[in-house]
């Protein structure tokens, strides 16, 4: 049973990882990439107050759904390699994969949505940086390395796990997460103090 958090941890590294270097890093240096059309998705969001139409598409009707769901699609079969030896751990993958698809689409369709419950990949495409914040279901990676940067643009978490929880739980967490990460800490506040001073100037990092 243990599999399941494991395979929906892993899935949010995952998502961390292919946002960051195959949605972003890759197609800024080749623009013949399939990917690039998320670059597209950035400037629509952007211009449209983080809302963009293409998620009520069918995926043959627009390239930027066709790349996202193909590649997810992938992913999903190549996770299918696990099942035998570990049912729960792929079951916990299946899901992470199909929630962030549910809570991408969902939040672009509904802006106040990605606000609120997801602030962190509202703050990926609103704030000064547009090259940070990778996670979209939960930040746990951009906590644990060191790439969340927050902002007041969104309901920022109050807690790395962005899970609801009492207060004399939230504040041991809080203080465990930057004793055990003091360096991802660092950077996040760092970053954070930055962007806040380019939010202030109107300056923007550029894709």
């Amino acid at each position: 049973m243990i599999g399941f958090p494991v395979g929906i941890f892993v899935a949010n590294g995952m998502e961390w990882y292919f946002h960051k270097v195959w949605l972003h890093e890759f197609p800024s240096k080749n623009r013949n990439s399939p990917f690039f059309t998320h670059i597209a998705h950035h400037k629509r969001a952007r211009l449209n107050d983080f809302h963009d139409e293409g998620y009520a598409e069918s995926m043959f009707k627009n390239s930027e759904m066709y790349n996202e769901k193909s590649a997810l699609i992938g992913l999903t079969i190549a996770s299918t390699v696990f099942l035998p030896v570990a049912p729960f751990f792929t079951a916990g993958l299946y899901y992470g994969i199909w929630n962030y698809w549910k809570v991408h689409a969902k939040s672009h369709l509904d802006p106040e949505y990605a606000k609120k419950r997801i602030p962190w990949h509202y703050d990926h495409h609103m704030t000064s940086n547009q090259n940070a914040n990778w996670c979209v279901t939960k930040p746990w990676f951009d906590y644990i390395m060191g790439t969340r940067v927050l902002t007041d643009v969104s309901d920022t978490e109050t807690n790395p796990l962005a899970i609801k929880m009492p207060l004399w739980l939230e504040k041991r967490v809080n203080r465990t997460a930057r004793r055990l990460l003091p360096k991802a800490f660092a950077k996040i506040d760092k970053n954070t103090q930055t962007d806040q001073f380019n939010l202030s100037q109107g300056i923007e990092v550029a894709l």
